[in-house]
């Protein structure tokens, strides 16, 4: 039976992506296995300079949800969206937002992991993400999940590095974009010959053209994203304050520390939801747990990485 399942789905995802070789618009969702598990739709949208920008939309199955919620990994942010043996594959994937994109997906919201354009997959860096270019892709991308899924509301999530985009969108994109998601918000760059995100150094948030919302933990470990310095450079934006975690470890600036909201994924996704669909702010608290065991859906959050590179 577990075969049978597993020949089902390698047939429902090798048709999406007939879908998308032959030209077609609509999303495709095909079930993964799990009990928990989203159902994914991989489409290649063609831009006019030529180049290819691939993005993946999951829902719960079953839902009907109206608002696109656009995914911006940290760095470097290339996903390079695949496929291997008839399935679906990406890198990052234990990144905060891609691994714990579960926890958003509900009844009425539906998230789309947004890649790097073919013609930026060797930097995606700071240039391209403060520029007109890029507003314009993810414009194509929200137009997309207006038209085919059916969103009636489309907003971005970035995360670390990804926070570059968002911030820069949220500022280029009225009447496009319902609202801006930022965090683990870069604030305090490194300069230098191979530094990234310099542009958030001194980046004036308030000049934003849609609602905004900070998530931030008060514990983040890393230098590029400390708690202090979006407190004082938020004004009145309204951020979302995160305590606690799950066993944190590896690297400051990794996923798998506070900075990644490790052992907080479904509490602050939740968080999210709740300013995307009410406008409602509640800080998500907690203590600090090592090695002891985790939830289910802690447990799942882990497996996520799934010998992936993490990202930020």
């Amino acid at each position: 039976m577990r075969h049978l399942l597993q020949a089902l789905q390698a047939l429902r995802a090798l048709r999406a992506l007939q879908a998308v070789a032959a030209g077609g618009a609509a999303f495709v969702f095909a079930q993964a296995a799990g009990a928990d598990a989203l159902s994914d739709s991989l489409h290649v949208v063609h831009l006019e300079r030529g180049a290819d920008l691939s993005v993946i939309a999951s829902k719960q199955a079953g839902a009907t949800p109206t608002v696109a919620v656009l995914l911006f990994a940290g760095y470097p942010g290339i996903l390079n969206i695949r496929t291997e043996n008839g399935a679906l594959a990406y890198d990052l994937k234990g990144n905060f937002l891609i691994r714990a994109r579960r926890h958003l997906a509900d009844a009425d919201i539906f998230t789309v992991m947004v890649d790097c354009p073919s013609d930026e997959r060797g930097d995606c860096g700071d240039a391209y993400r403060a520029s007109a270019r890029h507003a314009a892709d993810v414009a194509a991308v929200a137009a997309l999940a207006r038209r085919e899924p059916g969103a009636r509301q489309v907003y971005v999530a970035g995360t670390s590095y990804g926070t570059v985009s968002t911030a820069y969108l949220a500022r280029s994109l009225k009447g496009v974009l319902d609202g801006a998601i930022h965090t683990a918000t870069f604030t305090d760059p490194q300069t230098g010959r191979n530094a990234h995100g310099a542009a958030l150094a001194s980046f004036d948030w308030s000049r934003g053209q849609v609602p905004q919302l900070f998530v931030h933990h008060r514990d983040d470990p890393c230098a590029l994203t400390r708690y202090a310095s979006i407190v004082q450079r938020k004004g009145t934006i309204p951020l979302v304050t995160v305590t606690g975690s799950v066993n944190p470890h590896g690297d400051a600036c990794q996923a798998y520390t506070e900075h990644g909201f490790v052992g907080r994924e479904q509490a602050v996704m939740r968080a999210i939801a709740a300013w995307v669909m009410r406008r409602e702010v509640s800080d998500v608290g907690g203590g600090q747990v090592s090695g002891g065991k985790a939830s289910g859906a802690q447990a799942g959050d882990a497996a996520a990485r799934d010998g992936q590179a993490i990202g930020d």
